[in-house]
């Protein structure tokens, strides 16, 4: 893309890290200030790893939270540990850790060829739906109340 110019105002797809950041904090400013500061609570994440016997890591949980709620933003198991329980016991651990600094509900989204029916049956309920994906492919936003 060429950068567009109005007004001596440029729009471009340059840029560099410092760029990125000073976006990215300005709007959480902007965030923190309009929510009265709710969006801060509790606002520690929650990060569990699943290691072998060795200590290698073979799975994780990754959480953030805020304004009471705990997303689940990435989860995954290697293939030769999952079926196992070991993801039910890390989204319950995860949940528990949320539930523990003032976390109400949990939330998240998977697609078709993830985890929705896990979700589903540790409790949680989807809420929408993005069918706009190529080869039958689905985004399900789920929550639930701890």
């Amino acid at each position: 893309m060429a950068d567009i110019i109005i007004d001596n105002i440029m729009i471009s797809e340059v840029s560099d890290d410092s760029d990125y950041e000073h976006v990215c904090q300005n709007l959480y400013e902007y965030n923190v200030q309009v929510t009265d500061g709710v969006l801060k609570i509790p606002g520690k994440d929650i990060n569990l790893y699943l290691k072998d016997e060795s200590g290698k890591v073979v799975g994780g949980i990754f959480c953030e939270t805020w304004s009471y709620g705990l997303y689940i933003d990435v989860f995954w198991i290697d293939d030769s540990y999952r079926h196992k329980g070991y993801g039910k016991i890390m989204l319950t651990e995860a949940e528990r850790l949320g539930k523990e600094i003032g976390c109400i509900f949990a939330h998240t989204c998977t697609f078709t060829y993830q985890s929705p029916e896990f979700y589903k049956r540790m409790g949680y309920k989807v809420f929408g739906v993005n069918d706009e994906y190529p080869n039958g492919i689905k985004q399900f936003f789920l929550k639930k109340r701890l």
